[in-house]
């Protein structure tokens, strides 16, 4: 039986591959020209023009955001905290790293503390991290993948996280893949940059693992976009429920140390799944 339980966490760690870690990169306005000592926000859309006008707009805002921060970000640090937790609740194993990414695709990770399941620690955190190396040197951002091609997005209304107003968009995959998600994106009406992704992945990756649904959030430091938080909530077969969280502290973005907004903290950690 303990190996069966091992299997399926190694297979909870490959889930998660394809919704966590990878999305560090800062996300810019897309259409902001540079200013010394700031960016010019990119206009909202226009609430007079036709649905699909609007869809179709903030998807090309979107991506042009999206190309435009892989330009500017020269160098990025930050204290990553990867947290496994069961079904009852009980911490299985942690472990706090340093990560530091430098352009155009290079990422290295330092642990500096961990405990518990080493197991978990090896096959699934370092995992993770590997798989992120490797992403980041291929260019691979999960964000990026957010596309016309593969996503058919309907705006659904308007919601406010923290200080951002934001479209509430609802994205559908075009093809049942492990890395497409099927959920609810927030995207900042003045930035165009992504405050938060909710939903559950399009496909299984294994016949163990019945559902991952999992929550993004991010945060804006100085101009910057950057992810706070992420959680994947895996239903096992037979073995119940598995979560595991990933919290960013302490950025440091293009060799200044970024002050994290208290407030908007507070916001991120009052989401939770399907919110």
């Amino acid at each position: 039986m303990r190996s069966v339980g091992a299997f399926i966490t190694q297979c909870l760690g490959i889930s998660l591959l394809g919704t966590m870690s990878l999305a560090t990169l800062p996300s810019y306005p897309p259409h902001a020209r540079e200013i010394p000592g700031k960016v010019t926000a990119a206009m909202p859309l226009s609430s007079s023009a036709p649905e699909q006008n609007n869809t179709t707009e903030l998807f090309s805002r979107m991506t042009a955001r999206h190309h435009w921060q892989e330009t500017h970000l020269d160098q990025l640090s930050v204290v990553r905290t990867y947290k496994m937790q069961n079904d009852k609740d009980k911490v299985v194993a942690e472990e706090v790293v340093d990560m530091k990414y430098r352009a155009p695709g290079t990422e290295t990770f330092t642990s500096t503390s961990g405990k518990g399941s080493g197991f978990v620690r090896h096959h699934v955190f370092q995992r993770l991290m590997k798989r992120e190396e490797n992403g980041v040197r291929a260019d691979k951002n999960p964000d990026s993948l957010i596309t016309p091609q593969n996503y058919t997005l309907q705006v659904v209304g308007k919601g406010r996280i923290g200080g951002s107003d934001c479209s509430v968009i609802y994205a559908v995959p075009k093809r049942k893949e492990t890395d497409l998600f099927e959920g609810k994106i927030w995207v900042d009406n003045r930035d165009f940059a992504i405050v938060k992704i909710a939903g559950h992945l399009a496909k299984s990756p294994s016949f163990w693992i019945k559902q991952v649904n999992f929550v993004r959030d991010y945060q804006k430091i100085d101009g910057f976009w950057l992810l706070s938080r992420e959680e994947a909530v895996s239903t096992v077969r037979i073995f119940g429920k598995e979560t595991l969280t990933v919290d960013y502290q302490d950025y440091t973005v293009n060799g200044v140390g970024a002050v994290q907004s208290l407030l908007t903290n507070v916001a991120h950690r009052r989401t939770r799944l399907g919110q």
